[in-house]
Order: C-alpha cells, then structure tokens, then sequence
C-alpha cells in the first residue's frame, strides 16, 4: 500500500521538441540553485538528460551562477560495468556532461556504490533530504532504475535489469552482451522522499509511460506511476511522448 494519504495533481508541461524542454528546465533548475544557499539536488543520468546537463553547463556559465555550494546525489550506477564502457558509468555521464563544467565539488557529488547503497537514503537525509530531483524515465516505466513490480516502499537496493532495458541500453553497449546485469539504484520511497521533482520525458518510446500516469491509479508494472503521490511533481514532454495520452 501507498505510505502517502492520497493521489496529488501532477502538473504537466507538454513541449513541442525536447528542446524547449530543455530550455525551460535548465532555467528552473539554475534559477532554484541561484536563490539558495545550499541546495540538495538529485540527478538522472542518461540520453533523456544529456541535453539538459549541457544548457545547466552554459547557462552557468553566461550567468555566473555558482554551484558551489550544492550537493548531489544520483539516483543509480551499473554494477560490474565492462571496462571498455566505463565511458557510459553514470559517474562519468555526470563527470563529462556536467560537473567538469561548473563549480561543483566533486567531493559533494554521490553514487549509490556497492559500499553505500545501504546507508545512502541516511546520507541523503542527513544532508536534509533532497531539494529537487530530476527524472525521467524508461520505456517501461522504470523511475530511477526502479523496474515494473519493484515495491513501492523500496529504498536505494540492487537490482537487476530487465531484458526489455538491457535491449534499450544496447545503443551505449554495441551487443546486448556488454550490457550490465545489475544496477544500484534509489528504491521508489526514496525518489518520493524528494521535496520537488521534475521529469523529462522525450519520444514515441515514453509514450506509453507517461499516458500511464493519466490512467488514475497506481500500478507496480509502471513505476512511474508511483509519482501521483507526490506533491510536487512537474513533468516536461515533448510532441512525440504525448501521443498516446487520451483526454
């Protein structure tokens, strides 16, 4: 059962390309890091946010706004990630497409790794929870890489990927062989835990994922879908990801 009373209003952003998704979110996530002190952010790695990393990187930049101050936590990391794609860990997608291009400390910037993931959700809630967390999601619904019939109450765990994503992973691994089996991942209650959280969400391939959470309830074989009781959600989605959401 739902450990949240009830189902809250997600607010959605339909966007004609994921490019103006992308302009508008780096915007919102560089304004929410200008206006604090500190901020506790929570990251997604993957094609789905590579762009946004980038317009976060720029606009840094043109604007000066420092992140000095900010502490990061990701949502997953491969285990046993071959070494010759060890290009593709999220550790280096974050590295290389964003936090080489602003101010962050690396030392502020966290993993679930197979020597935390136990205590990660404390660590997260010692540094007062995370602020804001960016998503998106996989064509099955996975959240994090929380994959269908993950429990709702999960906290960050190892699982292990399905055949469906470790095909779609194919386009980072050449052969299905070099994908990885298993993943460390925030667990769903964690991902909820969140005081805001924003998802991208771009293509015909997240269509029939993010028409789920249109469908009224909950359901453990769409992750996602965990995300209508959560009270401040945004979710930003290009032409193509709408297509099959029935109003």
């Amino acid at each position: 059962m739902p450990f949240f009373r009830k189902k809250k209003v997600i607010k959605f952003i339909p966007c004609i390309d994921s490019d103006e998704a992308t302009e508008t979110v780096s915007s919102i996530v560089c304004d929410f890091v200008n206006q604090k002190k500190q901020v506790i952010l929570g990251f997604s790695a993957g094609a789905t946010v590579k762009k946004l990393y980038e317009q976060i990187a720029l606009k840094s930049k043109k604007n000066k706004i420092s992140f000095e101050n900010v502490v990061s936590f990701n949502t997953d990391e491969y285990i046993a990630i071959n070494k010759r794609y060890q290009k593709y860990s999220k550790t280096n997608f974050m590295n290389n497409f964003l936090f080489s291009k602003i101010d962050i400390k690396l030392e502020n910037t966290y993993f679930p790794t197979l020597n935390n993931y136990k205590t990660y959700d404390e660590q997260i809630n010692k540094m007062g929870g995370l602020d804001l967390l960016i998503l998106s999601v996989g064509p099955n619904g996975y959240i994090g890489f929380n994959e269908p019939n993950t429990k709702f109450n999960s906290i960050t765990h190892i699982g292990k990927l399905e055949n469906n994503t470790r095909t779609h992973l194919m386009i980072f691994f050449d052969e299905k062989i070099n994908v990885p089996t298993e993943i460390i991942t925030m667990g769903i209650k964690t991902i909820l835990s969140a005081k805001k959280i924003i998802l991208l969400a771009n293509g015909h391939a997240k269509a029939a994922a993010i028409s789920k959470l249109f469908g009224g309830k909950y359901t453990s074989t769409w992750p996602v879908t965990a995300l209508m009781y959560h009270k401040d959600v945004t979710i930003y989605a290009d032409i193509d990801a709408c297509r099959l959401i029935q109003t």
